[in-house]
């Protein structure tokens, strides 16, 4: 198909890394000899993580300041990131692919800039990528098209020239609705896989699946 320019999201996409978030609660309970399963998502919905940490420490009474708490729980997940995340399988063919074929590649993900270079100085992925956006830092969010428009022209491509590669629903639609050629790959935490691969062009359950002819 040849493409010009490829984006990815990182966690779910390129890493194995979405359970850190969901377990954060249960790993800091741990940490303070407490060992609890703890469903926030059936609990209190959607909320952000120091909300659900200020939960933590009034549901078991801990002897600890919310900012404090929330400093370790940060920590926690900086320690994931710097010596315990992987690759999701698949994704270290589709990247040396685009990499002989001469195609940059950029990265734009929630996560904020220093785990993201943490993790991919773990990984061995830093000389891959051309740019990486943080929506965290740029205060904004994959629910809007144009940090992708801005990716795809700073790796000097038009959106049907580019492929995004996304582990999750919304930001899937949002490439897909703005012209971008989508390649999805299941992951736990997206709620509606089924739809996920209504919308993608292409959808594997790994990236060891991926058609790597058609970049």
């Amino acid at each position: 198909m040849g493409f010009k320019a490829a984006i990815f999201d990182l966690d779910g996409t390129l890493l194995e890394s979405m359970h850190i978030w969901s377990s954060l609660c249960r790993e800091f309970l741990l940490r303070h000899g407490i060992d609890e399963n703890i469903d926030l998502d059936g609990k209190l919905g959607v909320i952000s993580i120091r909300s659900a940490i200020e939960y933590v420490i009034k549901e078991f009474s801990l002897d600890i300041s919310l900012d404090d708490a929330c400093c370790e729980t940060w920590q926690i997940v900086e320690e994931f990131y710097r010596e315990k995340v992987s690759l999701k399988p698949g994704v270290s063919k589709i990247l040396e692919t685009l990499k002989l074929r001469n195609i940059p590649a950029g990265i734009i993900t929630a996560t904020e800039n220093g785990l993201v270079e943490s993790a991919l100085k773990r990984v061995g992925l830093q000389e891959h990528f051309e740019a990486v956006f943080s929506c965290a830092d740029r205060q904004t969010s994959k629910r809007s098209p144009e940090i992708f428009f801005e990716m795809s022209g700073l790796l000097g491509a038009e959106p049907h020239e580019t492929i995004v590669f996304e582990d999750a629903l919304y930001a899937a639609n949002t490439a897909k609705n703005a012209g971008f050629a989508v390649a999805a790959v299941y992951d736990a935490s997206e709620k509606a896989p089924e739809k996920l691969a209504e919308t993608a062009d292409w959808y594997c359950r790994s990236w060891e699946n991926f058609p790597l002819d058609i970049l």
